[in-house]
């Protein structure tokens, strides 16, 4: 990959870039370069209709200075595999709106679940204390959307996902948070130990002066532990320099808050919980009230949400789960008995562990399977021996469906454990229609 020098945001005056990928990212650049006096060529891989660039369907035939690659295209993108023989720089969102705001404070999350949350409650925290923040990132809003402002007092919170930090070149966050890893994006990543090396990007070029924030409780994070050049903050819900103790929030030896203070559901949440406040507390004022800032968070949208209750069956919408690790996440926080709803698009992903726990966890007692991964599903069930299955041809299908099983007391928990593609453009849609038909019940 060609190295991109500080500043290059600033000098796109009369300079040719090509964004590949018009979603939320790209459309947000494709403003945010505009507006810097560059012509803008816009590349994807369905109809398009730019509002500020030009659509074209191959790499333009003019010179091309600088390519913003979206998220969802691979380095190995035979576009992308061109521009980098041809020694044209390549960045992502992430690291172009880092450039354009290097001066702005930037706290930066990755990992692979808990991500939304954890981002979520930092922004909540900052806010509370009376700081400006903005939160973005992949979390669905794109940092270059806040920057045609002046946000010179903000603090930006990020969340940062593996495949926006395959493309940084300069992002150093003055806090980076690697909360957990579990297998994700296999299909891209190819194995678990490259899509560790590139969550651990995040570190590559902090400084003493800046906090790295690891989960001690897993393997990969707290693998990180004494390694890296930043000083170091171990969190997590029994262990670290953040942690729970007899049901309170101990930080580095003061008490803080009660686990009565949080209103989110599941034992996970505990860790996203001690995480956040490892990654802002040398920010808060001597006597901040953490217990009333904590017990004022809500779950963020599509994240074991709750919807409504009909009937006595109450709804939860967790489209985020877009794993098999995070299914099982969402499955312990619910003591009632569940009927959950899985499937979708697999990335490469093994459902046999997930099948094992449904199988040994007595309060599922049965599970709706729709979409391209439903027979995988399926077929994990049975080989661990439940049996309890019903086949669903779309999701309102499967919401109907899950109704009728469920009984007066029960859970419907949307939780699919494989990504939205094969039937939303992503799991916020998916989550939306889930809850669209719920209310229509």
């Amino acid at each position: 990959m060609v190295d991109i020098k500080p500043g290059f945001s600033q000098e796109l005056m009369g300079k040719n870039v090509l964004i590949l990928g018009y979603g939320v990212s790209g459309q947000s650049a494709e403003l945010f370069i505009s507006q810097r006096g560059a012509k803008v060529f816009i590349y994807d891989e369905k109809p398009i209709k730019p509002r500020l660039g030009c659509a074209v369907s191959d790499i333009p035939k003019e010179h091309i200075d600088l390519c913003v690659t979206s998220p969802g295209f691979s380095l190995n993108h035979p576009i992308l595999q061109n521009l980098q023989e041809r020694g044209i720089p390549v960045v992502g969102e992430l690291e172009l709106s880092f450039d354009a705001s290097r001066w702005n404070y930037w706290i930066a999350v990755t990992g692979t679940n808990g991500k939304t949350t954890t981002t979520s409650f930092i922004g909540h925290l900052l806010r509370t204390a009376g700081f400006n923040v903005v939160v973005g990132g992949n979390i669905g809003v794109p940092v270059t959307s806040f920057l045609n402002e002046p946000i010179s007092e903000t603090i930006i919170v990020a969340e940062v996902s593996s495949f926006q930090l395959e493309t940084v070149h300069t992002f150093r966050p003055q806090v980076a948070v690697f909360l957990n890893l579990t297998p994700d994006h296999l299909d891209r990543h190819g194995s678990m130990e490259n899509y560790f090396q590139t969550k651990a990007r995040i570190f590559k070029l902090q400084q003493p002066q800046d906090l790295g924030v690891l989960n001690a409780e897993d393997r990969w994070a707290s693998s990180l532990i004494g390694s890296l050049k930043s000083r170091t903050l171990a969190f997590g819900i029994e262990k670290g320099d953040v942690h729970w103790s007899e049901g309170f929030l101990n930080v580095l030896g003061t008490t803080v808050a009660s686990v009565s203070d949080v209103k989110l559901r599941g034992r996970h949440n505990l860790a996203n919980i001690a995480a956040g406040v490892a990654a802002c507390y040398h920010l808060l004022p001597d006597g901040f009230d953490f217990a009333s800032a904590i017990s004022q968070f809500c779950a963020p949208e599509h994240r074991i949400e709750f919807v409504r209750s009909v009937g006595g069956v109450s709804f939860y919408d967790d489209s985020k789960a877009t794993n098999p690790d995070s299914t099982i996440v969402a499955l312990e926080a619910f003591q009632e008995p569940v009927v959950v709803i899985l499937g979708g698009r697999n990335k490469g992903m093994d459902f046999a562990a997930l099948a094992e726990f449904i199988k040994r966890k007595s309060t599922v007692k049965w599970a709706v399977v729709m979409g391209e991964a439903k027979e995988s599903i399926k077929e994990s069930l049975l080989v661990n021996g439940f049996e309890n299955i019903s086949e669903a041809d779309s999701l309102e299908e499967a919401v109907h469906l899950a109704y009728e099983i469920a009984a007066p007391g029960d859970v419907v928990l949307l939780s699919p454990a494989c990504a939205s593609f094969d039937m939303f453009k992503n799991f916020e849609e998916r989550g939306d229609r889930f809850k669209e038909i719920v209310r229509k019940l």
